[in-house]
């Protein structure tokens, strides 16, 4: 009885799959087939990365591709400079992708058309929060650093203003305050970038840091590092030194110096610090603010000098101001007469891009129609900038919440 039954069971007449199922859940199956049939003969997406990772090399047809930096790359061009929400991107995704951006084409044409017997030109990169001003000014020092230019980084000036706890007075001149632990770690990254500079170029004076230290003259700029390394008191002066030789020996043209700048509004702005007497810090008190504002002065020539205007960090200015007389005031009269680059806000490629690129290096298999109604969602509820795009998408958890081959939206 039991074989009878068996073999009208196995003689049954094969069923096609969703034979069970309802009618509309039928043609819900036979659609998504068709679907997927279709997906492959769809023309490709459109390429948001390039090959090419030399920044001399990139021109208008890369505009909104990402390039690649080998991570051992990042480590001696960016020991500081990176935000921190790009950071936790390359921790994530165990990579440094940067966008190319049609400002940065423009200020790198700019840069490999300079005329190096001129003073240095004054760049002033500023825009709306989250357009990609600090991520552009980055791009530039690549490109500085693979030109073998020596970099001369500031990765935010107004770290320089506030939240500083180690402050003295100067040796060198009482009117002024040191910050020895904000410039000891600058010292250890800019030898970090310009190791093999430090090595060739001579203090052309002597230097006394105390009745027993001194830096001859003819000895390596390196020397003036070391001493700002391990005798922290002097690391503020140790920075003074260190510009002034770099701005009297660039006209030379031993080497191309770049000075870039990320917040150079912090400079004139005013500080949260305070004194004994519990009376307000200005900033051309402060040592480190004092140097760099003499290097950021075009009166040499030999390179260039490139700065962010940032709102972020700003202390005592509205949110919403970001045009250089809003953040700089009296000084932008003088500034503005460069070349500034005002980040125009592509919403629909720029999203595309940072979208693309994430779910590439995630592993996410999406179709296409899917990714568009993500971009839309994210256009809807977000504002139109990379910055805040990034933030929507939370970029930092994305890979540790989502398994590879999940849908995103």
């Amino acid at each position: 009885m039991l074989r009878s039954v068996k073999g009208v069971i196995c003689q049954g007449p094969k069923l096609d799959s969703g034979y069970f199922l309802h009618a509309s859940a039928r043609a819900w199956l036979s659609a998504a087939v068709n679907q997927d049939v279709q997906i492959s003969a769809e023309k490709p997406r459109t390429v948001f990365r390039t090959n090419e990772s030399n920044p001399a090399s990139h021109a208008e047809q890369h505009e909104g591709q990402h390039y690649s930096i080998p991570l051992q790359e990042v480590k001696v061009v960016f020991p500081h400079g990176l935000p921190y929400r790009f950071q936790m991107q390359m921790k994530t995704f165990n990579e440094s992708c940067l966008m190319v951006r049609k400002p940065a084409l423009e200020l790198l044409g700019y840069l490999k058309n300079t005329n190096f017997a001129h003073p240095a030109i004054r760049y002033v990169i500023y825009g709306e929060k989250g357009t990609g001003k600090t991520m552009t000014l980055c791009h530039a020092v690549h490109y500085c650093a693979k030109q073998d230019w020596l970099v001369l980084h500031i990765p935010d000036a107004h770290l320089w203003v506030k939240n500083c706890r180690e402050l003295m007075q100067s040796s060198y001149n009482k009117e002024r305050f040191d910050q020895p632990l904000k410039a000891s770690t600058w010292l250890k990254n800019f030898k970090t970038s310009n190791d093999h500079f430090l090595k060739e170029i001579k203090t052309q004076q002597t230097y006394m840091w105390s009745k027993r230290e001194s830096t001859e003259k003819g000895r390596p700029l390196g020397e003036v590092v070391e001493q700002g390394l391990t005798r922290v008191k002097n690391a503020s002066d140790a920075v003074g030194v260190v510009l002034k030789e770099l701005k009297k020996q660039c006209p030379l043209g031993s080497f191309r110096l770049l000075v870039a700048v990320d917040g150079i509004n912090a400079l004139w702005g005013r500080t949260t610090l305070r004194k004994k007497d519990k009376s307000a810090v200005s900033p051309e008190e402060l040592t480190l603010v004092h140097n760099l504002r003499k290097m950021v002065v075009n009166d040499w020539n030999g390179g260039a000098i490139v700065t962010t205007l940032s709102q972020t960090g700003s202390l005592f200015k509205p949110r919403s101001a970001y045009f250089p007389h809003e953040l700089l005031g009296k000084v932008s009269t003088h500034w503005t007469l460069s070349f500034p680059s005002r980040f125009p806000i592509t919403v629909s490629e720029s999203l595309r891009a940072v979208i693309s690129i994430i779910l590439t290096a995630s592993g996410f298999n999406i179709r296409e129609p899917e990714q568009k109604k993500g971009e839309r969602n994210c256009c809807f509820s977000a504002t139109p900038t990379p910055g805040s795009w990034n933030g929507s998408l939370r970029i930092s958890d994305t890979k540790a919440s989502l398994p590879a081959g999940t849908d995103a939206f």
